[in-house]
């Protein structure tokens, strides 16, 4: 399996630039383009947001200040995207580099197609401390048409993934994916399947070396998916997890939350989300 593009969402944080590094990694390998991709976040422009934020950190409002703040993270843009471009050029990859304006996750979300791959820091860059928290990372897992490679801001070197499988379709993409990114890596597999008994692991084991092959160690482990996905990857020193994402719907996931978002927010591990577009997330 390969990618037609990588997009990464570029802000110039300590996750994005480890995100950048990735995709330079990954597109060298299958000499792919990657794109570099900043968005001017439109909500940072309101007005009335704006005037809210003088009162409490006490600068001056005027009319207008919008289009001195548009200017400023144009002229940031810029920078962080010529950067991206020199050190991508640098490395031998084909890059390329895109601005627009809107919802960071929503613009990144628009750019890609479904053969595509996105990379994104986990955390972005926050224009002041404390005041805007966003939830771009999820967002676009949560809504993009491919699968997303995200990124926490401790870099490390990828030597053992953990692909958790239950069968479903986006888990046995998440397996093909891990098949065709340790060409670059050069990773160890480690499936983990949780199961109810012996015959189901038995038989995901089955199907998951008509993928792999006989090059992967299987896990059949019973509990919480959630649950003992965190604590295999933590207890077993896991570099990253694949895994399908947000496979069940939205009404299980207002009563009882996802695994996806249990693992996101329980695990500081580059996370491999892989969601098909028509599934409810």
């Amino acid at each position: 399996m390969t990618f037609n593009r990588i997009i990464v969402g570029i802000d110039g944080s300590p996750a994005s630039l480890i995100a950048t590094r990735h995709a330079f990694k990954i597109g060298k390998h299958f000499d792919i383009p990657v794109i570099g991709m900043y968005v001017i976040d439109e909500r940072l422009m309101d007005e009335s947001f704006l005037l809210d934020l003088s009162s409490i950190l006490g600068f001056t409002f005027y009319p207008g200040i919008s289009a001195r703040v548009k200017e400023f993270l144009e002229e940031q843009g810029d920078l962080i995207l010529k950067t991206f471009a020199e050190e991508g050029r640098k490395e031998g990859v084909k890059v390329s580099i895109v601005q627009v304006q809107g919802i960071p996750w929503q613009e990144i979300v628009k750019e890609a197609d479904k053969e595509d791959l996105i990379l994104i820091g986990k955390k972005g860059k926050k224009l002041i401390k404390g005041v805007l928290v966003s939830s771009n990372a999820e967002n676009v897992a949560r809504n993009a048409p491919c699968p997303v490679f995200m990124f926490p801001e401790e870099d490390r070197e990828i030597k053992k993934v953990c692909v958790a499988y239950d069968g479903k379709e986006n888990s046995k993409r998440a397996l093909e994916i891990s098949r065709a990114l340790k060409e670059p890596y050069g990773y160890e597999i480690y499936v983990l399947s949780v199961v109810e008994n012996l015959e189901e692991a038995k038989k995901r084991e089955e199907e998951v070396k008509e993928v792999l092959g006989e090059e992967h160690h299987f896990y059949g482990i019973k509990g919480i998916p959630e649950e003992v996905i965190v604590s295999f990857c933590r207890e077993k020193e896991m570099d990253a997890l694949f895994m399908g994402a947000y496979g069940k719907g939205p009404v299980r996931e207002f009563f009882l939350g996802s695994v996806t978002t249990y693992v996101m927010h329980n695990l500081d591990l580059p996370l491999l989300l892989v969601r098909q577009p028509n599934e409810e997330g």
